[in-house]
């Protein structure tokens, strides 16, 4: 599923909500979806132009599908103005930027699946994190 953020805010023309507004969690030089994902324990991107924070260190290796692995060299806080994500890793030679529903769920937050979307809520105040749409 790709994923494009949205959070609560003011109202957009083209929302299908009137109190939210898209935001994109996007690299500055490379447009490139984030997708929400059950297969992943830690969220991850190999794009190091998206960090707010990041500390560079050896982290060991991550293995995806395919026999394909990569070699963390960081960690950090991932975002813009309206939102931040902690705890992200840096992965050498990734492509795609994932978010792991176990690391939200771990921290306090719930993914709720739609038909056509799905909802990151923070539990202690139910508050709308953001809202992925399938593309």
């Amino acid at each position: 599923m790709g994923l494009v953020a949205t959070l609560t805010s003011e109202a957009e023309p083209d929302s299908d909500s009137e109190d939210e507004n898209e935001i994109c969690l996007r690299a500055k030089e490379k447009k490139k979806s984030w997708y929400l994902y059950s297969g992943y324990s830690r969220h991850m991107t190999g794009e190091k132009s998206m960090f707010l924070t990041l500390t560079m260190k050896e982290g060991g290796n991550v293995k995806f599908g395919g026999n394909q692995s990569g070699k963390i060299i960081g960690i950090g806080t991932i975002g813009n103005s309206s939102i931040s994500i902690n705890n992200v890793w840096l992965v050498d030679g990734l492509e795609h930027n994932l978010l792991s529903i176990s690391q939200f769920c771990d921290n306090g937050y719930d993914v709720m699946f739609g038909k056509t979307n799905c909802t990151v809520v923070k539990k202690d105040d139910n508050s709308k994190v953001f809202k992925g749409k399938r593309i």
